[in-house]
């Protein structure tokens, strides 16, 4: 029986949740279809129904020390701390964990975390965007709200979220048992260590960090390769040839002369937006982080969250910052599988935004109607920085760009190489990009049969190029492209000029990718060496003709919607090229970019 403390719901409620919680967490019973699943239409008491079943199916809430009454209660603050927007709200949110737990369960990434990862996940996906204006970063840093100032113009809306969700984190007491309760799992973690895992997945969906996300997997996808290709030879025998295609090699990560995945919160100076937490963490908690401050400048939160309160018992000097070495760090391997702490930190951090930015490759009418949110929010924003006389970011102009181009550029150029090399780490997952191709075949039809007029004007005509703005940036070295800026549902990225890419070919047998990675990437630019796996790069001088274009030109995709290699694209193209006698005009044509 669910018996809340904080909160207050009628009995018929209530017992509506149990029963939805007690038939999706029932493990006998096949839980299929979490990505075709649509939350929107779902009343209030179904999806804490659903969340809580999530919990329970993996056993999360034991992982943890909690009850199912003590999620609830968490469950409906959480609710309450989102603002009733068109996209970034609690069913935005919901969904999210919804396809965070289909990664897990159905992809088999459970395989690599531990109960505790698995948990602090889960919470972090069900806060990230919490108190979510509408609004992003840009706007906040440009019309320099009182959020941009409190948090140096640097993830703004991510730190508020977290500030918010170690609010609640304190007031329901969520963690207070974790110690404890993981002891009894085999992978004993502190409360704080818990509250800075969640702080740095929820910091990491801020797309300022899309890139680093991207060689991380990539870095993931040559230690899980390396490791069980190590772990088969010790069981097989060294002589056995194993997957790589050579007998006796593997030697597991001191293989590798860089580290292949990175703390992208490493840095101390001050503007890192972690460092905000620190200190908060460094004494015992006691009352709302964010104090009872609450910005009422326009374009940001204008409704706020009941003030919060509550304590904790844990104390201790916590620091929350790694050196960039210790991301090779191989010792101290998870009891699940294979991957160290940091790894498996930086695991969740991948998978949060995987799922953040996967409206994209869901089925076509969950894809179109994420996306129809989205557009209001553009748009809505477009209209405030009109009215702010700002310039309008990138895809937010109503009046210069489409729906259809806005997704066409985001499932090209930002979400398919990424979760190309997500399916080569977990391959289950590859009818996620077969669904990408097929949504993307829809958002051409709908952009052929756009008005000459709005086809004649896209993002990138009407929307701002150059570099992210250095205030929003961080200051230690990151990978910020000199393309065009482009505007997407969980924030502000700049698609790479051609001349910043090159190609990589990551993983070996079915399970090897190639994508377009930007060059600047500091732990993968240097090739490397006696890897079988290892990164293989185009060569940095060649003739112009053969420099990396944009994703889509060089994976293009044919009529049937499959990908066509850059080889592959090039003997067709002079196929055409030779079947005729061009004309002057036509030449012309030949020349024009694809």
């Amino acid at each position: 029986m669910l018996i809340l403390r904080h909160n207050t719901l009628p009995s018929d409620e209530l017992f509506v949740i149990e029963c939805k919680m007690l038939k999706v967490a029932d493990a006998s019973q096949p839980l299929d279809g979490l990505i075709d699943l649509v939350l929107l239409d779902m009343p209030r008491t179904e999806i804490y129904g659903y969340m809580l079943g999530l919990f329970e199916r993996l056993d999360l809430c034991k992982a943890i020390g909690i009850t199912s009454s003590e999620l609830l209660d968490f469950l409906i603050d959480v609710d309450r701390g989102y603002l009733p927007n068109a996209y970034h709200s609690f069913y935005h949110a919901a969904d999210v964990t919804i396809v965070l737990f289909a990664m897990l369960s159905d992809y088999d990434a459970k395989q690599y975390l531990t109960s505790v990862d698995m948990a602090s996940l889960l919470i972090a996906a069900l806060c990230h965007d919490i108190g979510h204006p509408g609004k992003n970063n840009n706007f906040q840093v440009n019309i320099q709200t009182d959020l941009a100032k409190r948090h140096n113009n640097k993830s703004v809306l991510e730190c508020y979220s977290c500030t918010l969700t170690m609010d609640l984190l304190t007031k329901h007491q969520l963690l207070q048992h974790i110690e404890e309760a993981s002891a009894n799992t085999g992978t004993p973690t502190t409360e704080a260590e818990a509250r800075i895992s969640i702080i740095k997945m929820i910091l990491a969906t801020d797309m300022i960090f899309h890139y680093e996300l991207q060689e991380n997997l990539a870095g993931l996808l040559e230690i899980i390769s390396d490791r069980e290709c190590t772990e088969t030879e010790k069981e097989e025998g060294a002589n056995r040839e194993c997957g790589h295609g050579t007998a006796g090699h593997c030697k597991g990560p001191q293989t590798w002369d860089k580290p292949r995945i990175k703390d992208i919160f490493y840095n101390r100076n001050f503007t890192n937006p972690l460092l905000y937490f620190e200190s908060k963490l460094h004494k015992s908690i006691s009352g709302p982080i964010g104090g009872s401050e609450h910005p009422s400048t326009p374009g940001t939160i204008t409704e706020s969250p009941a003030t919060i309160h509550g304590s904790t018992n844990h104390t201790g000097s916590v620091n929350l910052l790694q050196t960039p070495d210790s991301a090779n760090d191989g010792n101290c391997l998870s009891p699940c599988k294979l991957l160290s702490k940091l790894e498996r930190e930086v695991l969740c951090q991948i998978m949060l935004h995987a799922a953040d930015i996967s409206n994209a490759l869901r089925p076509w009418s969950i894809c179109k109607t994420w996306s129809n949110l989205v557009c209001v929010e553009f748009f809505g924003q477009g209209d405030a920085e009109k009215a702010f006389g700002l310039p309008i970011s990138p895809n937010m102009d109503r009046g210069q760009t489409t729906q259809a181009t806005i997704s066409l550029k985001f499932g090209d150029y930002i979400v398919n190489p990424y979760f190309e090399i997500f399916a080569a780490v977990f391959p289950k997952s590859d009818r996620l990009l077969q669904l990408l191709a097929e949504n993307r075949k829809e958002w051409a039809r709908l952009e052929s049969n756009e008005s000459a007029a709005n086809a004649g004007h896209t993002a990138e005509e009407g929307g701002i190029e150059g570099h992210l703005p250095p205030k929003i940036l961080p200051d230690h070295p990151i990978l910020d492209p000199a393309g065009r800026r482009v505007s997407t549902s969980a924030g502000m990225i700049v698609i790479p000029s051609p001349d910043e890419m090159e190609r990589r070919t990551v993983g070996f047998g079915k399970a090897q990718r190639t994508y377009w990675g930007v060059r600047s990437a500091s732990h993968s630019e240097v090739p490397r060496q006696n890897g079988p796996h290892s990164y293989i790069l185009e060569e940095k001088k060649r003739r112009k003709s053969e420099e990396p274009a944009l994703y889509l030109r060089k994976l293009q995709l044919n009529a049937s919607g499959r990908r066509v290699s850059p080889a592959e694209a090039t003997e067709r193209k002079a196929k055409r090229h030779n079947s005729t006698v061009p004309s002057s005009a036509s030449s012309r044509q030949d020349n024009k970019p694809l």
